[in-house]
């Protein structure tokens, strides 16, 4: 709502401004020249023709104040034909170097819509030179437009040199007075000068002068608005740097600090720049760029290291790996991108030192849950099917001695019946009185006594069985509970049994729990195998999130980083951003890193850099760069705030990175330590540390035989000794039983 409304507003003004232009140029519009009478009319004359070698592009804009309002006449705006045109008129009593709302608004307008050509015509010089430095410190004005303004010696003080260094394009239009005694009716001279860039100023400002204009000619025709930046002329352009992977590189001759040198990235592309604008260059370093480094901003003023040198102006570029964001932009200029940056974290390293489960790693937790559950409950079925198997052969046993009983009884019927045979037999005999029948008869006597003695022995009687009454004697190796899970356990690890159990149904159970056991083993050592011939492990910090949920501190080299993570919009880099902390040492940040309590913030090939130039082994296994990239940030070069020369550099610039030399360049700079890689552990390889699992299973063994030794020493002490029936001169009496060893 709040830009709805600015922008009606500064509408309206414009469509104001016009209508009175025209309305106050009416007279002389239909004279088609200004008055004879009027001191203005060939300044008027002079406007015309300077406006018509602008050439400016997408608008105009003229800034004046009540004076000079009267050279905005309609041939004026007709030599301009259908380029828009901005009106912004000046009060006397305007602050312009904080102008008001309305004229800061017009100025805004123009600044977004992209006016070439800045017409300035103010009688007070004062006010012309704060306009200026308010359009160059708020960048509201575009500097590398082109610009007529009146010549006054307070716009050329020393204080006010730098904008002359910026603001290239420029005419200076200064009346001469050739003759005092001058008629009325002549016309005045008038001189038109510009700055001398790209020569610098030093001292007292000269300017060059490019022609005269008197009668409506100019005297020697010359190109007034023409491109200062092509050639430079070989001027020496200061250039600040810093030591920053990849962009900068220091080295020395001697070690002393005289014969300084310096190459990357950066100083190759500065050089292809400069030779096609044929200018030198001045490389030095901040005084303070040990301990400041790039430098910080206080009160948006004052500021030191790198960025302090170019808020005051001191340096033409900046060459220091500089990311293009906001911050940086708000104290200098900076070119297109010439690359882009991975900027992420240099984080610890941990090995997993898991040895001690080796034997447990094949196998997950739910698997081995399965595993456990699986050899418990074929156990017990092996023990309930043997159980079953022993009641049938218990129950057949009783039934084969009852059958038993009933075939004597039979038996003994018909031994009955042979008697009442042989009885009738004898009386018969007797009534014969046959002698030979009584020998006969004795025999048969002799022997019925014999059958009845017989029949007296006494016959076993067993009742039913009744399994929950009558515990039957183990038989088989399943007939036991413990004999099943040991057996199944023993098959488990490939330990043949000791003889194939009694019944089919067990043997048949037991073939099928083989193949179980057969595919279980094979997996497990194939898995085990991958384990010990792979190498160990390493515990990483990969991904932002993982970071930020971890205990330990991150830290990066200045406050806008920090800045950065605390702005961002998802809370991952908040979180980040709340445990960063300035440092300003990386040495000292890759010391923390190493011993596992710190992540240090940097693009990708510093990051490498910092971990080749490590001499311990511990410290290049410890290092680790985070896949994950935090951003990926644009780099570019520095330029002096509101630089004449961006848009050439960043012609160049475009064109060198088209052309792949950047690529080539940045390949080069970081070739010393690009091949440095993390050192990976040995594959396929046996030592000690992979076979603790093996000792430590076997030191649970000793300690749990111990465990149950002692638990059976202490049960003889405290329980069989202090039991009453127990004899300690009766070797193996407990409870009134001898046990028999």
């Amino acid at each position: 709502m709040h830009t709805s409304t600015r922008g009606w507003m500064v509408r309206f003004f414009l469509i104001s401004s016009f209508l009175s232009t025209l309305v106050e140029s009416k007279p002389a519009t239909n004279r088609s020249n200004f008055d004879d009478d009027n001191d203005l009319a060939d300044f008027g004359h002079l406007l015309i023709d300077l406006v018509a070698k602008m050439k400016a592009g997408h608008c105009y804009a003229f800034i004046t104040d009540n004076i000079y309002q009267v050279v905005l006449t309609g041939r004026l705006f007709r030599e301009i034909e259908t380029f828009p045109r901005y009106v912004v008129q000046i009060p006397d009593y305007e602050d312009t170097l904080d102008p008001g709302t309305r004229v800061r608004c017009m100025l805004e307008e123009v600044r977004k819509i992209g006016c070439g050509a800045y017409v300035i015509l103010l009688t007070n010089g004062i006010q012309m030179e704060r306009l200026l430095r308010f359009g160059d410190r708020t960048r509201i004005i575009n500097t590398r437009a082109k610009f007529i303004i009146l010549h006054d010696y307070r716009l050329f003080v020393p204080d006010l040199h730098f904008l002359w260094k910026r603001i290239v394009n420029v005419v200076f239009v200064r009346q001469l007075v050739i003759d005092k005694a001058k008629k009325r009716h002549e016309s005045h001279h008038y001189e038109l000068s510009t700055v001398p860039f790209p020569f610098p100023l030093r001292g007292v400002f000269i300017s060059r002068r490019l022609d005269f204009w008197f009668n409506g000619k100019f005297r020697k025709g010359r190109k007034l608005f023409s491109d200062k930046t092509t050639n430079l002329d070989g001027q020496s352009m200061k250039v600040v740097v810093l030591e920053h992977t990849p962009a900068i590189f220091r080295t020395t001759h001697n070690e002393t600090d005289e014969h300084l040198k310096y190459y990357g990235l950066e100083v190759e592309l500065l050089k292809a720049i400069s030779e096609a604008m044929k200018f030198e260059m001045d490389f030095y370093e901040s005084d303070d760029a040990a301990v400041a480094m790039w430098g910080t901003v206080t009160d948006g003023e004052n500021a030191t290291g790198l960025l302090g040198e170019m808020n005051e102006g001191h340096a033409d570029f900046a060459l220091a790996d500089l990311h293009h964001t906001q911050y940086h932009l708000e104290i200098m200029d900076l070119s297109i991108p010439y690359n882009t940056e991975c900027l992420t974290f240099l984080t610890p390293e941990a090995l997993t030192d898991n040895s001690w489960t080796t034997l447990i790693l094949p196998f997950t937790g739910g698997m081995w849950a399965g595993v456990l559950a699986s050899l418990f409950s074929i156990g017990t079925v092996f023990y309930a099917l043997s159980r079953l198997l022993m009641f049938v052969r218990h129950e057949q046993s009783y039934r084969s001695d009852l059958d038993m009983i009933a075939k004597r009884s039979r038996k003994r019927n018909r031994k009955v019946h042979f008697k009442i045979v042989c009885g009738m037999v004898n009386s018969y005999k007797r009534a014969l009185g046959n002698r030979k029948w009584l020998k006969f008869k004795k025999k048969s006597t002799d022997t019925s006594n014999m059958n009845k003695l017989k029949m007296l022995k006494m016959i076993p009687f067993k009742r039913q069985a009744l399994p929950w009454k009558d515990p039957l004697p183990p038989r088989d190796i399943f007939d036991t509970f413990s004999g099943c899970i040991i057996y199944t356990y023993s098959m488990l690890l490939l330990v043949s049994l000791p003889r194939l159990p009694k019944g089919w149904p067990l043997r048949l159970l037991t073939g099928w729990y083989w193949i179980y056991c057969i595919l279980l083993v094979v997996a497990y050592r194939a898995s085990l195998t991958a384990i010990l011939a792979n190498p160990v492990a390493r515990v990483t910090i990969d991904k932002l999130k993982d970071l930020a949920d971890s205990p330990i501190r991150c830290g990066a080299w200045g406050e806008q980083n920090k800045l950065f993570f605390q702005s961002a919009s998802d809370q991952v880099s908040m979180q980040i951003g709340q445990k960063l902390e300035h440092t300003p040492k990386a040495e000292a940040a890759v010391e923390r890193v190493v011993e596992g309590h710190f992540a240090y913030y940097d693009n990708v090939y510093m990051l490498k850099h910092l971990r080749a130039t490590r001499k311990s082994a511990k410290a290049r296994e410890t290092l680790h760069i985070m896949e994950e990239c935090a951003v990926h940030m644009p780099i570019s070069i520095g330029l002096e705030k509101n630089s004449p020369l961006k848009p050439k550099v960043d012609k160049y610039v475009r064109a060198l990175v088209e052309a792949g030399l950047t690529k080539k360049w940045l390949a080069d700079a970081i070739e010393e330590f690009q091949s440095n890689v993390e050192i990976p552990p040995q594959e396929a390889t046996m030592d000690l540390q992979k076979l603790t699992a093996a000792f430590i299973a076997l030191a649970i063994g000793y300690g749990v035989s111990l465990l149950a030794f002692s638990a059976e020493k202490l049960y003889w002490r405290f329980v069989v000794e202090k039991h009453p029936a127990y004899d300690k001169y009766i070797v193996g009496s407990y409870r009134g039983k001898v046990v028999r060893f």
